[in-house]
């Protein structure tokens, strides 16, 4: 049988599942509003300048969150940032690469009392695995695993010392 998914398309079609269950997961955050008031909260955003984390900071700002956003191609960042405070957001944007936890942990310092922590950064690399190197899978544990373990133990302590807050890790088709 000859695979007529080309890398393309492949990418396309796990870009759009992707998108499709992070708006059912943001839609359901948001819903549960009555349980968890995100006014005034300081939500955290990792992969927050384009796709899935670009659609969640705008949501989170219609909540009239606080929304910081961070990625590491500044460019984008700044594109995002712009955009959102259009919308009318109070936000802050910080290049950051979650796979160096010293980086991360001076971005958490800066940012002060985070409420919410949305790991939402990734990357994707599909493909048969003979066109697969060790280097692509490595690359991929780093985003997907270490990334958001970076950041939930940059933030843990603030919200243990609290006693509150909350944290969402989101993961893609691609990553499994």
């Amino acid at each position: 049988m000859v695979n007529l998914m080309t890398e393309k398309n492949m990418t396309k079609a796990l870009t759009l599942v992707a998108g499709i269950a992070g708006l059912a997961l943001a839609g359901t955050l948001l819903k549960r509003r009555s349980r968890f008031d995100l006014e005034g909260k300081v939500v955290l955003i990792t992969g927050g300048s384009r796709g899935l984390g670009l659609v969640l900071a705008r949501q989170f700002a219609d909540e009239k969150a606080r929304v910081v956003i961070c990625a590491r191609d500044q460019i984008e960042l700044d594109r995002a940032r712009v955009d959102l405070q259009q919308q009318g957001a109070e936000v802050r944007s910080f290049p950051c690469d979650v796979t160096d936890p010293e980086a991360v942990q001076k971005m958490v310092d800066e940012i002060g009392q985070i409420d919410v922590l949305v790991n939402n950064a990734g990357i994707i690399q599909v493909g048969p695995l003979d066109t697969m190197t060790a280097e692509d899978f490595r690359r991929s544990l780093k985003t997907h695993f270490w990334g958001p373990l970076n950041t939930i133990l940059a933030v843990l302590p603030q919200m243990r010392m609290r006693k509150a807050g909350r944290i969402v890790n989101i993961s893609s088709v691609g990553e499994k």
